[in-house]
């Protein structure tokens, strides 16, 4: 048989606009809205607990030393980092990523705004004393956390698409961006546990919504592709 008339057995690698839903991310939705519950449950008024005062302070007094990297890394819970790594991830050709970031970043953001709004509670300086307080101190109401809504929130639809290293590389820092709020006395510990669940529930909302791609689903790709090429390097050898 000729070359001309012969298969290849090259796979098919379509990419996919519409990726299938799972129904782990109706449970993350369940379990992120309850863990948002359970940390407004505890809120009276400006007054701050004795176990939510000492994890407060106890972060909040670590050393100077720290506050380079933190400050560094805390920026990615800023606002403006949702379009930057939606940018990002564009430029990779990763067009569905890019939309998911955006999505669940900006849903985070404006979502934290509503609920700071409605539950006005004060930010450490106003409601404890001998507050450690590092750069420009926060303005406007505490809870939830905005910083760690956003940052958790682009973790969430960003590990979906990501490698292992990849995957802890965005939860460790949606974990300093949470911890950092505390350390540089901007956030009380309730309002970053509310911020992140809330950022996780919004992340799982977006998977739910428009689906999400199998953790393997990439090494699978590239497997496959492999297989490929080694099965048309045999055929070329046979012939």
């Amino acid at each position: 048989m000729s070359d001309t008339g012969e298969k290849t057995d090259r796979p098919a690698l379509p990419r996919r606009i519409l990726h299938p839903r799972h129904t782990k991310h109706l449970w993350h939705l369940l379990l992120a809205s309850f863990v948002l519950v359970l940390s407004a449950l505890p809120l009276r008024g400006n007054t701050v607990g004795t176990p939510e005062r000492a994890v407060f302070e106890f972060v909040n007094q670590w050393p100077e030393a720290f506050y380079g990297v933190v400050w560094t890394v805390m920026q990615l819970g800023n606002i403006l980092a949702v379009p930057a790594t939606a940018a990002i991830a564009a430029a990779f050709r990763r067009i569905r990523l890019s939309f998911d970031l955006l999505a669940a970043g900006t849903a985070a953001w404006l979502l934290a705004q509503v609920v700071k709004g409605a539950v006005d509670r004060g930010r450490p300086g106003d409601l404890l004393d001998e507050v450690v307080m590092r750069g420009e101190p926060a303005v406007g109401y505490g809870y939830v956390s905005g910083h760690s809504a956003v940052a958790v929130a682009l973790a969430t639809v960003a590990s979906h698409y990501l490698g292992p290293a990849g995957r802890a590389l965005v939860w460790t820092t949606a974990a300093i961006v949470c911890i950092g709020r505390m350390y540089v006395g901007a956030h009380l510990p309730l309002d970053v546990l509310g911020g992140a669940a809330m950022g996780w529930a919004i992340g799982a909302l977006v998977h739910i919504a428009l689906g999400a791609p199998h953790r393997d689903q990439s090494k699978r790709r590239e497997t496959s592709g492999t297989e490929g090429q080694r099965a048309g390097t045999r055929k070329g050898r046979s012939r």
